[in-house]
């Protein structure tokens, strides 16, 4: 091996040692020795930088282990070094500068490809603009993970609610995968909603194509596509061999959750229940399943649960009983 190979070599060892523990007397004085040689402070700085990377994203998923692996590896051939010949110290010196760039470069490309994620809690709306210019409104207890990448914008509504201003990029198409579905879009204005087991959409402007999410394929699932138009909604169950509903609701309705009103018109009282419930620490339960059917007309202002049980005792036959922070609804 030659001399710049061992420079090489040493000034990794030197790096990892320095960074990882303390030097004792001896090793401090072989070290600034070593130091003093013209161009092993400059390899010493190149191995420092690799190692400093690495450190820096140390508590990224992934990196720990590619970090640690490296680690093990220096310890196993400081035991072995003044035996190995020069040709196996080499050859881990290789290795060892190749876990490290390894740990450096697989780290920079999951962090570049990682979701970005937004959540909201229970009553609580956020309002966001994508890296590509997209406006995104977010309901209450809504999960959403966002991938933008050179060819695809990538969402993900894990649950809950959103609507989507989509800003214009026919080369990037916009994609949100919620529950079995995948709405494709270019630049339009649409909501998702995913909510106890079922899909619906409602499209304000442009176009959107609702695809099967197992349709990979264009002819194999082309009857599986639709495609939408202005003023419609798509209602579909999650995992139903049904063909999901379209129908033209009033939009100004459907965007009323924007303003913290919610919006019921011949609501089951089971969905009811469960979209007042995203709105107030505070729950209603219904305490028999028949009443889920029960349907439900009115405007209320989001976590107002008191006017909603209010109605909903004063035009059905349901009465209410409290308890701690539970609103329980049974039948009369």
């Amino acid at each position: 091996m030659s001399s710049a190979d061992d420079a090489i070599e040493a000034a990794a060892l030197w790096c990892v040692q320095l960074s990882e523990g303390e030097l004792g007397e001896q090793e401090w004085r072989r070290f600034e020795a070593w130091l003093e040689t013209p161009g092993h402070a400059g390899l010493l700085e190149d191995a420092t930088a690799v190692w400093q990377a690495s450190g820096a994203i140390g508590d990224w998923p992934g990196v720990i282990a590619l970090r640690t692996k490296a680690l093990h590896r220096f310890g196993k051939a400081k035991e072995r070094r003044s035996f190995a010949p020069s040709s196996a110290r080499f050859g881990w010196a290789m290795g060892y500068a190749a876990a490290l760039l390894l740990a450096v470069t697989a780290s920079l490309v999951w962090y570049g490809n990682r979701p970005l994620q937004y959540q909201t809690g229970i009553g609580e709306r956020q309002v966001m603009v994508l890296g590509d210019g997209s406006h995104v409104s977010l309901d209450a207890v809504t999960a959403m993970k966002v991938r933008m990448k050179d060819e695809t914008r990538q969402v993900e509504l894990v649950g809950g609610r959103a609507k989507f201003d989509v800003a214009k990029d026919p080369l990037r198409p916009f994609t949100v995968a919620a529950g079995d579905k995948l709405i494709v879009a270019v630049g339009t204005s649409f909501s998702v909603e995913l909510i106890d087991g079922q899909v619906r959409v409602v499209l304000y402007e442009g176009q959107v194509e609702v695809r099967d999410r197992s349709d990979t394929t264009r002819a194999a699932g082309a009857a599986r596509r639709l495609v939408m138009t202005p003023g419609s909604e798509l209602v579909g169950a999650v995992g139903s061999a049904q063909p999901p509903q379209v129908s033209r609701p009033d939009l100004s309705q459907s965007l009323s959750w924007e303003q913290g009103l919610v919006n019921f018109d011949a609501e089951p009282l089971g969905r009811a229940v469960e979209q007042m419930n995203r709105y107030s620490a505070k729950h209603i339960r219904l305490a028999d399943p028949a009443l889920e059917e029960i349907k439900v007309d009115g405007v209320y202002r989001a976590g107002d649960l008191d006017a909603f049980v209010e109605g909903i005792t004063a035009l059905h036959p349901v009465r209410q009983k409290t308890t701690g922070d539970e609103i329980v609804l049974e039948g009369r």
